[in-house]
C-alpha cells in the first residue's frame, strides 16, 4: 500500500480490484454447469462489498440486504414475489379468515399475469410484473398495526431482496441454483425472469405426459450487472464520505482480527 495515495487513488484501486475478479466470474470455464461457478464467484464479490460499506453491520444478510437496497439498477428488489405469495396460501393450512381478500388478489393477480397454456414452448416474463410490497400490506392481515405470520411467513420474506438472499445460500453453501428454470442459449437477460418450464412425467409410443409451470431465474448476467453497481455504489460512498474503502477488511499476520489492532 502507498501512503502517498490519495482517496480517488484508493478508490479508483478499490474499483479496478474489484472489477477484475468479476471478469474472473465472467470467463468461459465459470459459466459452465449452470453457471453456478459464476453465480458463487459473484456473490462472495457482491459479501466482500458490502462489508467495505458497512462495516458497523456484523451480520452477513444484513450487510446484504442493505447494499441490494442501495443498487437502483434493481428496484424490483423490493417487490414481492407472485410466484411465491400464491405458493404460500397453497401450502398453508388453517389460514386466518381475514386473510381471504389477500389470497383472492394473489390468485387474480398471478394467474392473469401468469397464466398456464398447454404447449411445449418456453415463455419468459421480467419480475418488474410483480406486485408492490405496499399493494400487498394493505391486504395482509394485521395484528395492533403490525403483519401477522401466514404460516410462519411474514410479507418481507417474499421480497426479492430476500429471496436473492436465499439464492445466494443456495448457491454458496450448497453448490447449486435453487428451482428448476435454466438460462438456455443465447437468451442471457441482466435482468430477474420468470420463465415458463415443462416438467414431463412420462413418455410413451401414444403420448406425452407433461405440465407447465413457472419458474424464478436469476440469471448470471445479472449477479455480473449487481456487482458493477455494487462497486459504484461503494465508490461513491466513501468519496462522499471521505473514507477509505479497504479500511473493513482485517490485515496483518493474524487470522483473528483482534490480534492485529494491537
Amino acid at each position: 500500500m502507498n501512503d502517498s495515495e490519495t482517496l480517488s487513488d484508493k478508490v479508483s484501486r478499490f474499483q479496478m480490484y474489484y472489477l477484475d475478479l468479476i471478469k474472473t466470474a465472467e470467463c468461459e470455464p465459470n459459466l459452465a454447469n449452470e453457471k453456478v461457478h459464476s453465480k458463487i464467484l459473484c456473490c462472495s464479490i457482491f459479501d466482500a462489498i458490502s462489508k467495505s460499506v458497512f462495516p458497523n453491520i456484523h451480520g452477513n444478510r444484513e450487510r446484504f440486504v442493505e447494499l441490494v437496497r442501495l443498487c437502483e439498477s434493481w428496484p424490483e428488489s423490493q417487490k414481492i414475489s407472485l410466484l411465491h405469495l400464491v405458493r404460500l396460501f397453497e401450502v398453508t393450512q388453517n389460514l386466518p379468515s381475514n386473510v381471504k381478500q389477500l389470497k383472492e388478489f394473489s390468485k387474480n393477480t398471478f394467474s392473469k399475469l401468469f397464466p398456464i397454456l398447454n404447449g411445449l414452448y418456453t415463455e419468459n416474463k421480467p419480475i418488474s410484473l410483480d406486485t408492490d410490497i405496499d399493494r400487498v400490506l394493505l391486504l395482509w392481515p394485521k395484528q395492533n398495526g403490525k403483519p401477522i405470520k401466514i404460516g410462519g411467513v411474514l410479507p418481507h420474506q417474499l421480497k426479492h431482496e430476500n429471496l436473492l438472499w436465499l439464492y445466494r445460500n443456495s448457491v454458496v453453501h450448497e453448490y447449486r441454483a435453487p428451482g428448476e428454470g435454466v438460462e438456455q442459449g443465447r437468451y442471457n437477460p441482466e435482468f430477474a425472469f420468470y420463465q415458463k418450464v415443462t416438467i414431463v412425467s412420462s413418455i410413451t409410443n401414444k403420448e406425452m405426459i407433461y405440465s407447465n409451470q413457472w419458474e424464478l431465474v436469476y440469471p448470471a448476467s445479472f449477479f455480473v450487472e449487481l456487482c458493477k453497481q455494487a462497486i459504484n455504489v461503494a465508490s461513491a460512498i466513501h468519496l462522499k464520505n471521505n473514507t477509505c474503502p479497504f479500511t473493513a477488511y482485517s490485515a496483518g499476520t493474524y487470522w483473528i482480527p483482534d490480534f492485529n489492532n494491537i
